[in-house]
């Protein structure tokens, strides 16, 4: 908890220098990664469903401080998986089903690593292999500040 708290300190004086907002993902007590909130700065959230075990990929813009998944891709459909006209426009491409349009809105993003879901986010162009990086369960934080 203490690195968590002086992760944020240290990025409140950025954004003091900078005048720019930041983005944290990092554990209650870990940073992975501050960087730049630029707007429409895309964030890329890979894994394996821990039901069909087959891939997963949202894609995720910073836009108006928030961050706003975009697409979902997947290649099997099943349980929490995007199917309704509801929730965008759905298509299929090769093997990939495809959910474009989603323009669902989150302030923050936790997730957890599974056991064999090979959790991985790519962010500035940097990505980060969170799954070999921390055991199973473990609180992954995405917010800004």
């Amino acid at each position: 908890m203490k690195k968590i708290l002086l992760a944020i300190i240290i990025s409140a004086a950025l954004f003091i220098v900078t005048g720019s907002p930041k983005i944290f993902i990092g554990t209650d007590d870990k940073t992975i990664a501050v960087v730049d909130a630029q707007e429409n700065l895309p964030l890329t959230i890979e894994f394996l469903h821990s039901v069909q075990k087959t891939p997963v990929i949202e894609e995720l813009q910073f836009q108006s401080g928030e961050f706003v998944l975009i697409r979902t891709k997947y290649k099997s459909q099943g349980v929490g998986l995007p199917f309704d006209a509801a929730d965008g426009n759905f298509r299929r491409d090769g093997d990939w089903f495809i959910m474009d349009e989603m323009n669902r809105r989150f302030k923050n993003l936790e997730f957890r690593t599974g056991k064999g879901t090979r959790l991985t986010m790519t962010l500035d162009g940097q990505k980060f292999e969170l799954y070999k990086k921390f055991p199973a369960g473990t609180k992954i934080i995405v917010k800004t500040f």
